[in-house]
């Protein structure tokens, strides 16, 4: 069996967790994602606690940017995420709210944290289509085999 072949299908496994609810997170776990699955990867993202909101009808548009070495809780940083949006259209690099459909409809899995949703009174409900909720002990069946793993 080749070293890629571990998970049992032949095709490689990339499984990201997403903890955060930050642009700069949301950016770096989406690019990785869309570009595993466009190499053919199966690719799974297991949103966690404030992660959970990426997946939520509505709260993308909620997303800050915050640069480093900057407070918070600065107004200067609504500027910011405002300065990153308007040089990424400049750009013509898509927005998160762009990627995350982007990566679902190229069929990146998306699964929510049980635990988490229960701790934040969430339920299939509260998620965009095609979200399933899982229990971290099968998200860890999941992830053991795959070949990349990365926290965002």
């Amino acid at each position: 069996m080749k070293p890629y072949e571990k998970n049992g299908s032949g095709t490689k496994r990339v499984a990201l967790v997403c903890t955060n609810f930050t642009m700069q997170s949301a950016f770096g776990l989406l690019i990785l994602a869309l570009n595993s699955a466009r190499l053919g990867y199966e690719t799974l993202i297991y949103f966690t606690f404030e992660g959970l909101n990426m997946i939520r009808p509505g709260k993308l548009k909620n997303l800050l940017y915050f640069p480093t070495g900057v407070n918070p809780s600065e107004p200067k940083v609504e500027r910011y995420t405002e300065e990153l949006r308007k040089k990424m259209e400049d750009k013509d690099i898509p927005f998160v709210e762009d990627m995350l459909e982007m990566a679902q409809l190229e069929g990146v899995k998306f699964l929510a944290c049980k635990t988490s949703a229960d701790l934040f009174d969430l339920g299939q409900d509260d998620f965009i289509d095609g979200v399933e909720i899982m229990v971290a002990e099968d998200f860890m069946k999941k992830a053991t085999h795959s070949d990349l793993h990365m926290v965002f």
